[in-house]
């Protein structure tokens, strides 16, 4: 009996130290989850689902070229997701959803795209079905779009910069595996990815549920401006008057950035006007592609959204739309350009300029709505629905203008439309909003503090003479008087390395090294 004890004792032991084990190995997994807020990547699977959907045989094994289906179910999905984004974007604005209510919605819209994935691959035996199919796949993909960027308002700056770039890492095994997937375990696998996404989307919901519910900073009208207190700044907000003032009160829009925002709106149909265009003409399997049977430059533009996150955190790059339009434009130029070029690699240069461009656009639409989102500028899922439709706007004005050119005989239709395009690209790269809007020296004038007149005054006076960035001297003002560096973090909703790599510039423009120097200048600075 003792040495059955014993034995017994001993494969206790030996049972205890297995679950152990488990329990570690499962504990660092949460562990490692919860540094990296994998769920909140979940985005990535519906960009995955786009990808799988449009641009490989797993569902439509008659398609041809990225956008362009076979039949005519295409087109209305097209028209479905522009509605999807734009009536969306504005009803969620309008009426924001409860907590219960957001979870239904998001399993009825993950729903909605995995059933109409499923439809649109039967619509091959019936038309009816193909066009049922295109609509439910429209809608869904805006509204578990819309209903994402809705959860990643939890995020802080930080946190966000890393998640939305890295969650194009999804795409990644898709570009190896998909295209091998046919038949009905093509759709399935298709089909699970949006089921993939609503499931990470409900963890997500329910954290931010933890954190205290999701609020959205827009509510309000006007984002603070580290230049007035707050009760200057709701007065400043409730004062302004005139149509625009009350367009932007209506929508939730910020009055200095609803032109703004417009304006982008419109540089980016633009620009989707010509990927889509190329898009529609390019060859199913460029040079690169039927080479070593992979699609390389989607597999480079998903790397690249990588990297763009990596050079985010590790060196304080803040990427807005206004430093986009400086490089998306001459490559969209180049893309037509190369499009139109005869030779091995042409096209495959052509189509990985495409694919990189969407991929990084798709990544700033969503850093920059949310972003402005917690500046209380505007709600996120009205800039966020505003932004990507008009990226879908363009794809199927693109899509339906290479149709257009496909058909017709004259290969001499396709060359004039080319020109044309390069013009318009070329134009609304001239028209593209330089800056972003800046409230510092309108809110000068309100300033009832003397010394707050003053400080800025000293700032606006070292701008001009040491060629600071409206940025550094809002941050030279907050230095100024007297905040450190977590409270302008917090005030400016931007990370700590970016406040940092601010201040850093501060300090060599003008050739000081620290705080109290910055004060003592900008106090001289006001007294000429």
């Amino acid at each position: 009996m003792e040495c059955g004890c014993d034995g017994m004792r001993g494969l206790g032991r030996e049972s205890m130290g297995k679950a152990i084990t488990k329990d570690s190995v499962f504990d660092s997994m949460r562990r490692v989850e919860a540094a990296l807020k994998l769920r909140y990547m979940g985005i990535g699977f519906v960009w995955a689902w786009l990808y799988c959907t449009y641009a490989t045989s797993a569902v439509f094994p008659c398609r041809s070229g990225q956008s362009i289906n076979s039949d005519e179910s295409w087109l209305l999905s097209a028209v479905a997701v522009v509605l999807g984004f734009f009536v969306g974007g504005l009803l969620l604005s309008r009426r924001p959803l409860g907590g219960h209510c957001l979870r239904r919605f998001s399993i009825a819209a993950a729903l909605l795209l995995t059933a109409g994935t499923i439809v649109s691959a039967l619509g091959a035996f019936a038309l009816g079905l193909a066009w049922l199919g295109g609509a439910m796949t429209g809608v869904g993909y805006a509204l578990l779009s819309l209903l994402w960027a809705r959860a990643l308002m939890v995020l802080d700056v930080e946190e966000l910069e890393a998640v939305v770039p890295l969650s194009s890492l999804v795409i990644v095994p898709c570009v190896v595996v998909y295209p091998l997937l046919e038949g009905v375990v093509g759709v399935v696998a298709t089909a699970l990815l949006p089921l993939m996404s609503g499931v990470l989307l409900l963890l997500c919901l329910r954290e931010g549920a933890k954190r205290g519910g999701v609020e959205e900073a827009a509510s309000s009208v006007g984002g603070m401006s580290p230049y007035l207190k707050d009760s200057e700044a709701s007065g400043a907000a409730s004062a302004s008057s005139g149509a625009g003032a009350s367009l932007s009160r209506r929508f939730g829009i910020a009055e200095s950035w609803g032109f703004y925002l417009g304006r982008v709106a419109v540089v980016l149909v633009v620009l989707y006007l010509g990927i889509g265009w190329q898009a529609a003409l390019a060859d199913v399997r460029d040079s690169m592609h039927a080479l070593i049977d992979l699609d390389v430059s989607m597999l480079i533009s998903s790397l690249a959204s990588v990297a763009l996150g990596i050079a985010i955190v590790f060196f304080s790059r803040r990427m807005s739309f206004t430093g986009l339009f400086r490089w998306a434009v001459p490559c969209v130029i180049i893309m037509l350009v190369l499009h139109g070029s005869s030779g091995l690699w042409a096209g495959f240069v052509s189509n990985a300029i495409g694919d990189t461009l969407d991929s990084l656009i798709q990544v700033l639409v969503y850093l920059s709505a949310i972003t402005l989102a917690k500046q209380g500028k505007a709600p996120v899922v009205l800039g966020v629905g505003l932004l990507n439709g008009s990226v879908q706007l363009g794809v199927l004005f693109g899509n339906l203008a290479g149709s257009a050119c496909a058909g017709s005989a004259a290969a001499s239709s396709e060359v004039a439309f080319l020109s044309a395009l390069i013009c318009l690209v070329a134009l609304v790269g001239i028209a593209a909003p330089q800056r972003e809007p800046i409230e510092v020296r309108p809110m000068a004038a309100a300033g009832s503090d003397a010394l707050e007149h003053s400080l800025m005054v000293g700032c606006e006076v070292l701008q001009e003479r040491f060629g600071l960035s409206d940025r550094e001297t809002e941050i030279s003002f907050l230095l100024a008087r007297g905040y450190n560096r977590p409270y302008i973090r917090e005030k400016l909703f931007i990370s700590k390395n970016t406040v940092a790599t601010h201040i850093r510039h501060i300090y060599g423009k003008l050739d000081i090294h620290s705080k109290e120097e910055l004060i003592d200048l900008v106090t001289e600075a006001a007294r000429k």
